[in-house]
């Protein structure tokens, strides 16, 4: 077979020419003498790469090694920045559009706060390393100048509540009692002794948020001086942000006729768990176990929820005012309760404390598998009954905000910081509930969580190689992450 000239020059002593369709391709050969057939036979030793006009292009491992030996290799991290850049552009126009001279800094903090959990500290390493550097370049993290950064972002709280505003937008929210956040710096000044369910007496400020309904994320945040923690609070925060249609779901140790009267000042919507063993509560009709006596009942989320409304004891409710008291009924919630609380007096060794502990199951057994809430709202039981659950989004939210971003506790070292510090925090929490709900969207949220995303992408690196960028081979595992988002949700992780 006839070669062009510009293949031909390649062929050496021990070295073979091989086309296949249109290309040229160099292999190392040997001769070895095979017993069976009586002559020598071709051995290929080793492919050497592709012949082209320009020249030989060496196999890619070898081109990788050249690099790695000569110092021109880089290597980058890719796939989790690069996913959240595509599914978040209506979010980085806002920024560049509320923070034209720093949006830059501001998403790439929120993004490894998300991703790495990173401290102000480390977050120029978590820069360099990513291939976020490239798309987003010349971004100023450096450690003696980003904690200026974080106070100026607190200091100009007017164009961080312009930024806030734009989320506050929806038809429906759902607003909650305060979290708390721990600091140490004795320059935070808001920061003070408050109560909390851990009894933890470190100086604390509390954090109000404000979540939609419409879309699933938050909306809002305020922090409040952290001895703080009463409905006018939960009233004034509602008012700076400009929020309609909130309703206020609290925890069951909310409730009080001071609070309640407070919101219905601000004409403000509520529902109030309140405690079981509440005197405002009447079980009367539980105790009778007749259906019929009950207002009637709903399924939700497969599960068969019986309801009434019941009347207040006393003179909780005055004439003219609207209050509402309606007991849940749960059956399956009920018999797990049973369960367990059997089973823990089961364990008990002493058969004096355990017959003392079965009479109190006995008395208390009509009151299992109940929730009791005060509302003003004129909604079905069932429509509540969803609010109500709704609150679960917002307890999943908290424990975002202070687990997977490991917020829980500040080392900010004056309230301007703190404030520029709980910014960059909440944009790092729209980040993560838009990978959450592309998770409800698909129904995958059973099998990953969008920390799971972000780990398997990440495992997706960048790779220059002399003066070209390179996208990585793409593992097993995040491939059918990959596939599972769908292609328009991931469409560059394997360019």
């Amino acid at each position: 077979m006839e070669y062009p000239d510009w293949v031909v020059k390649y062929k050496t002593k021990g070295t073979a020419i091989e086309k296949r369709r249109d290309k040229y391709y160099l292999t190392k050969i040997r001769s070895q003498w095979d017993p069976k057939k009586g002559r020598a036979k071709k051995i290929t030793e080793k492919y050497l790469g592709a012949i082209t006009p320009q020249g030989l292009i060496p196999p890619k491992h070898e081109r990788i090694l050249q690099s790695i030996t000569t110092g021109n290799i880089t290597v980058k991290e890719y796939g989790a920045t690069q996913y959240i850049l595509d599914n978040n552009k209506s979010l980085t126009d806002l920024l560049k559009h509320h923070y034209p001279g720093s949006w830059e800094q501001i998403l790439s903090l929120a993004i490894f706060r998300l991703i790495y959990n990173t401290t102000l500290k480390n977050a120029e390493f978590y820069y360099l390393t990513s291939y976020l550097s490239e798309t987003v370049p010349q971004v100023d993290l450096s450690n003696r100048s980003i904690g200026e950064f974080i106070r100026t972002l607190g200091v100009d709280k007017g164009r961080m509540e312009g930024f806030l505003h734009e989320f506050v937008t929806g038809t429906e929210y759902l607003a909650v009692d305060l979290t708390h956040v721990f600091s140490l710096s004795e320059n935070v000044i808001s920061a003070t002794i408050g109560h909390n369910g851990a009894n933890d007496f470190s100086p604390q400020i509390n954090l109000f948020y404000l979540f939609s309904l419409d879309k699933m994320m938050p909306a809002y945040f305020r922090i409040i001086v952290g001895s703080i923690n009463s409905a006018k609070s939960l009233r004034l925060s509602i008012k700076e942000s400009g929020a309609k249609n909130v309703v206020v779901i609290g925890d069951k140790g909310f409730y009080s006729k001071a609070n309640v009267k407070d919101l219905e000042t601000d004409h403000l919507h509520y529902i109030f768990p309140l405690k079981r063993d509440s005197s405002l509560i009447s079980y009367d009709r539980i105790r009778k176990g007749d259906k019929r006596e009950f207002g009637g009942y709903f399924k939700f989320e497969k599960r068969v929820v019986w309801h009434y409304d019941c009347m207040f004891a006393g003179d909780e409710v005055q004439e003219g005012e609207k209050r509402r008291l309606v007991v849940f009924v749960d059956d399956k919630l009920k018999t797990e309760e049973q369960k367990d609380a059997l089973s823990r007096i089961d364990e008990v060794k002493d058969e004096n404390v355990k017959r003392v502990k079965l009479n109190m199951f006995y008395e208390n057994q009509y009151r299992m598998g109940t929730i009791a809430v005060v509302t003003d709202l004129n909604k079905s039981d069932e429509d509540l009954y969803g609010l109500l659950k709704a609150r679960v989004d917002i307890e999943q939210m908290y424990d975002t905000f202070k687990n997977t971003l490991n917020a829980d506790r500040s080392y900010m070292r004056d309230d301007y910081q703190m404030e520029g510090w709980m910014f960059i925090n909440f944009v790092s929490m729209l980040l993560y509930y838009r990978i959450y709900n592309q998770l409800v969207e698909r129904k995958l949220l059973g099998q990953y969580s969008p920390r799971d995303v972000l780990v398997h992408l990440s495992r997706i690196h960048k790779i220059r190689l002399g003066d070209k960028w390179v996208t990585s081979e793409v593992p097993k595992k995040t491939n059918h992450i990959i596939e599972k988002l769908g292609e328009h949700i991931t469409k560059n992780l394997r360019s």
